[in-house]
């Protein structure tokens, strides 16, 4: 089974070997595609017991951050809505199933349980931007949902349920002040 991620002359390939359940899987590392909307194909020579096949399907790539990662609130992060994923009103623009936001959150989760990460991790910050968000953000970038941001002392804690890909607008800083925004548009894992 032969793959193909992107188009024209810098698509990348790679060739996978169907396992005993009929799936076929590889690996394109690194990936050197723009983040962003694309397609990805396979196609299958045949063989003495099956006939030629083709498929495509459309692709979103994205990248998370090198560390931590930003957070939006569970009942905010719907398919195609704008929303604000760090800021000074944060709280007022994220609404979580689990109750009020916390002022004291900004958006930014500087500790994660895993790394890069996955549906059902934990996460710790600080208040504000004590948290020291990152300087920039990728153009299309895996954000947590989360259904309650907890506080014990001064550290703010929530459970990334999921994850969704969010095309970031221009106008992020990592100061609270700059509020970063950007749309859903794709979920990675529930």
């Amino acid at each position: 089974m032969s793959f193909k991620l992107g188009t024209g002359t810098t698509a990348q390939t790679c060739n996978g070997i169907t396992d005993a359940t009929g799936k076929a899987a590889c690996t394109i590392s690194p990936v050197t595609q723009p983040l962003g909307p694309g397609t990805v194909a396979d196609s299958f020579a045949g063989d003495a017991f099956y006939r030629p096949a083709s498929a495509n399907a459309n692709t979103t790539l994205f990248a998370f951050l090198s560390s931590g990662a930003f957070v939006l609130g569970d009942l905010s992060a719907g398919a195609g809505s704008h929303q604000m994923f760090w800021g000074a009103q944060w709280a007022t623009d994220n609404s979580l199933s689990g109750g009020a936001a916390l002022d004291s959150f900004k958006g930014f989760a500087d500790n994660l349980s895993s790394e890069p990460p996955t549906c059902g991790i934990a996460w710790t910050t600080l208040p504000a931007n004590s948290s020291h968000p990152p300087d920039t953000v990728p153009s299309y970038m895996g954000v947590l949902v989360s259904s309650a941001v907890g506080q014990n002392g001064a550290t703010l804690s929530g459970i990334g349920a999921r994850i969704v890909v969010v095309k970031t607008d221009a106008g992020y800083d990592g100061n609270p002040g700059h509020a970063g925004t950007g749309t859903v548009v794709s979920e990675f894992c529930h």
